[in-house]
């Protein structure tokens, strides 16, 4: 169950990080603690060049879990390792916890200002209007 649990959060999170946008993730990313590398050889180069922009990517290599994230607009690729993922995706989990409260803190103080999306309430000029 709580497998489950955790492999619903990592789906959600990683969905969630691909709508928000390249800049957001790269802030998480170095925030992180992932590093901006250049391709530095040819194996590298062609490594990079068959990567996908804007995923992270993870690969086993000397017994350690290795992440990769392709930015093409600025010819890098931020890495990082186990430790650097798992506060990558702590902070992700945070931001959209954050914005889930903000939204609902939103919605709490329209409805007790009487708000609505179509006007205020009364002088809504879509509110509708029973006459006795």
């Amino acid at each position: 169950m709580k497998a489950t649990f955790i492999a619903l959060v990592l789906t959600l999170v990683l969905a969630s990080c691909a709508g928000m946008g390249s800049s957001n993730t790269k802030r998480l990313l170095s925030a992180s603690g992932f590093q901006p590398r250049k391709p530095a050889n040819e194996e590298q180069t062609a490594l990079y060049d068959r990567m996908e922009p804007y995923k992270l990517y993870n690969k086993e290599m000397n017994g350690k879990m290795v992440y990769g994230y392709k930015d093409s607009d600025q010819g890098v690729v931020y890495v990082g390792g186990a430790e650097e993922h798992e506060k990558y995706q702590r902070l992700a989990v945070e931001q959209q916890i954050a914005r889930d409260q903000r939204a609902a803190a939103e919605i709490e103080m329209e409805a007790s200002l009487g708000w609505s999306r179509y006007g205020w309430g009364a002088w809504s000029p879509y509110q509708s209007r029973i006459y006795y």
